[in-house]
């Protein structure tokens, strides 16, 4: 996610003055990310599903009389049986399971730049000028080799707006809402409902603020990053449970504003105001 971090400081420095700049940096490894991700593990095949500590007991759940009998086992959810359900909590045991399997691949990243506005003020037609510029360099920033997004072992239930599994018995086929996400300058790479399923930002601040000649006082601004519409498909062979190449995907509009900042780029210092850029992020399989 560096990487993308990178070109939202390249738009973030056109948009103070029209520059296109970026910094370099290391890809994340992905035997780092799956070393985060070590509450689930290769060897697992099967989950139970079971209320979270939000949610309400009643008082059935709590009668010293019920009967074992009456008592309700959680449900197994397993890769080989598939699954059909609209439970979240379900639809996330399956999830947890197949991304443990699938960890190791590669996925290709995907930007596009949809939009670059200078907002307002004198530097707001200059920063216009330059969009198609940014749009080319955006787009050939399509990588190959990423990480499997997210941390998907600190999933919550409560960070998934709905759910489903479809499964015609040898392939099931997830479909997600995530919980949209707001964050500032120094959002955090797995925070958050969008962070900790499909990654966000880390520290456009430094970024910025790394990169030659640019600098931003983003400690007296005020900056807002909207993670927007964001959706995973995966679509997951029951027999192996490996996703399907082809068939996944992790996708969210990336709305950077900069209500009000201050900032400077080599001689100039300029002040944007409400100057706004759009970039689309999808990570495919």
């Amino acid at each position: 996610m560096k990487r993308t971090a990178r070109m939202m400081a390249l738009v973030c420095a056109l948009l103070m003055l029209s520059a296109a700049c970026g910094k370099t940096e290391p890809q994340t490894p992905a035997e780092e990310t799956a070393a985060l991700q070590t509450q689930t593990t290769e060897a697992d095949t099967t989950v139970p599903v079971s209320r979270t500590n939000d949610e309400p007991v009643s008082e059935a759940e709590t009668d010293v009389s019920v009967t074992e009998e009456e008592s309700t086992e959680p449900a197994e959810i397993t890769l080989e049986a598939g699954l059909n359900s609209t439970d979240v909590a379900e639809v996330l045991a399956f999830y947890k399971l197949a991304a443990a399997k699938n960890d190791a691949k590669q996925y290709t990243k995907t930007l596009n730049l949809l939009s670059l506005d200078g907002g307002e003020g004198k530097v707001a037609k200059y920063v216009n000028v330059f969009e198609p510029i940014a749009q080319k360099a955006v787009a050939k920033n399509t990588v190959t080799g990423d990480p499997l997004p997210g941390k998907y072992a600190a999933i919550r239930e409560a960070d998934w707006k709905s759910a489903s599994a479809v499964s015609d018995g040898r392939y099931t086929t997830i479909r997600v809402e995530v919980v949209p996400q707001t964050d500032g300058a120094n959002g955090k790479a797995f925070e958050g409902p969008v962070g900790r399923s499909m990654t966000v930002l880390d520290g456009v601040d430094q970024a910025v603020n790394e990169m030659p000649g640019v600098s931003a006082d983003f400690e007296n601004g005020e900056v807002k990053i909207e993670y927007q519409n964001p959706t995973i498909t995966v679509k997951v062979d029951n027999r192996t449970g490996k996703f399907v190449e082809g068939a996944c995907k992790w996708t969210y509009r990336v709305n950077a504003t900069m209500v009000s900042l201050d900032c400077k780029v080599l001689a100039w210092s300029v002040h944007l105001q409400n100057a706004n850029g759009v970039i689309d992020y999808t990570i495919s399989y």
